[in-house]
C-alpha cells in the first residue's frame, strides 16, 4: 500500500485494501484447509507407511502406484484381496515396499514397524525374486497363490529351492529327503547368473518323481513324499505351460 500526503483515503484505495484483506484471508483459509487435509491424510496412514516416508521410499514409483501401494499398507497389513488387485508387474515393484530388506540398513530394518501378512503372501512376494526368468517366476507366483495349505506350499517351495540349487551348480537333481541330495543357498548373484532351461528342469524333476513312484522297491512312506512333491511340481508346470502358450500366441 502506498502512503500519500493526502489527509483522506479515496474510494479506490479503500476498495484495494479491502480486496487485499479478503485475498489474504482467503489464502490463509486455503492454506489452513490444505494443512488440515494433509494432517488428516497423515493420520490415516499407519506406522509402517509413516516410517517408510522418512526414507522417501514411495518417491520412485509413479503417482498412481504410489497411491495404490500406500492405500494397501495404510492399515499396517496386507491381505490376499489386495494382492489380487495388483498385476504381476506391480507385485514385482510392490516387493520393495512390502519387504524392503535389501534396501534398508540393519538398523533401519530393526526399527521398521511390523506389517501383518500371511505366510502365503510372503511366499507370493518372494517368488518374484526366485530366478532370473520372469515367466517362470510368474508361474511360481500363481502356484503360491493357488496353494492355500501352508505346509504343502512350504514343502513344495522348499523342494524347489533345493532343486534350483542343484540345477544351477550342476549337481544331480534329487529330492531333499534323499540322503545324497546336495543342498545350499542361492544368493542374488547366483540368481542373476542362472542359465537354466526351465522346460527341461521341470521335465527332469517330474520324471524323477514319477519313476520313483512307479518303482515297486520304493517304500510306501517314500512314495507318499514323492507324490506330494510331484503334485506341487505339476501345479508349477501347469502355470508355466499356460504362460508360455500365451506368450507364443502374442508373438
Amino acid at each position: 500500500m502506498q502512503i500519500t500526503n493526502n489527509t483522506y483515503t479515496n474510494y479506490n484505495q479503500a476498495k484495494s485494501i479491502s480486496k487485499n484483506e479478503e485475498s489474504s484471508e482467503t489464502s490463509f483459509s486455503s492454506m489452513l484447509a490444505n494443512n488440515t487435509e494433509k494432517s488428516e491424510d497423515k493420520e490415516k496412514m499407519g506406522k509402517y507407511v509413516t516410517y517408510l516416508d522418512k526414507f522417501n521410499v514411495f518417491d520412485s514409483f509413479s503417482a498412481e502406484e504410489k497411491k495404490v501401494f500406500r492405500e494397501i499398507l495404510k492399515d499396517d497389513k496386507i491381505i490376499l484381496s489386495e494382492m489380487d488387485s495388483l498385476s504381476y508387474e506391480q507385485v514385482e515393484r510392490f516387493f520393495h515396499v512390502a519387504l524392503p530388506q535389501g534396501d534398508f540398513s540393519k538398523e533401519q530394518l530393526d526399527n521398521t514397524p511390523i506389517v501383518n501378512m500371511s505366510n502365503q503372501i510372503i511366499e507370493m512376494l518372494f517368488t518374484t525374486r526366485t530366478t532370473n526368468n520372469k515367466t517362470f517366476n510368474k508361474a511360481l507366483y500363481q502356484t503360491a497363490k493357488e496353494i492355500n495349505d501352508d505346509d504343502f506350499r512350504r514343502n513344495i517351495f522348499g523342494e524347489l529351492q533345493t532343486n534350483l540349487f542343484q540345477a544351477h551348480f550342476g549337481f544331480e537333481i534329487l529330492p531333499s529327503f534323499n540322503a545324497g541330495a546336495s543342498r545350499g543357498n542361492l544368493w542374488k548373484d547366483d540368481i542373476d547368473s542362472m542359465n537354466i532351461d526351465f522346460n527341461k528342469f521341470l521335465y527332469d524333476v517330474i520324471n524323477l518323481h514319477e519313476k520313483a513312484i512307479a518303482n515297486p522297491k520304493t517304500h510306501p512312506a517314500v512314495i507318499h513324499q514323492h507324490q506330494r512333491v510331484l503334485d506341487g511340481y505339476n501345479i508349477i508346470k501347469k502355470h508355466y505351460d499356460k504362460l508360455q502358450s500365451e506368450i507364443k500366441s502374442y508373438a
